[in-house]
């Protein structure tokens, strides 16, 4: 009867963690692009944030080069 005191706890650890190590590494894999991808669209927020002070202050050839920029990185972003 001890052994399946002892035994229960660990069975419900591994129901508890929702299957095998590889799904699992799978599963951190997957959260990791999913937030570079985030990082990367706060990246392109900040150029077009950019290209619009360069816009304003005059300098439009400058800030088309930097709105491309940050339409180069939403689209990295959206193919993650």
């Amino acid at each position: 009867m001890k052994k399946i005191l002892l035994a229960s706890p660990a069975a419900l650890l591994v129901a508890a963690c929702g299957g095998s190590p590889a799904d699992e590494a799978e599963d951190v894999q997957e959260e990791t692009i999913e937030a570079q991808g985030e990082v990367i669209d706060e990246q392109a927020e900040a150029l077009e944030a950019q290209a619009d002070a360069l816009d304003d202050a005059g300098m439009e050839a400058q800030a088309d080069a930097v709105d491309s920029k940050a339409d180069e990185l939403e689209d990295a972003a959206d193919n993650m």
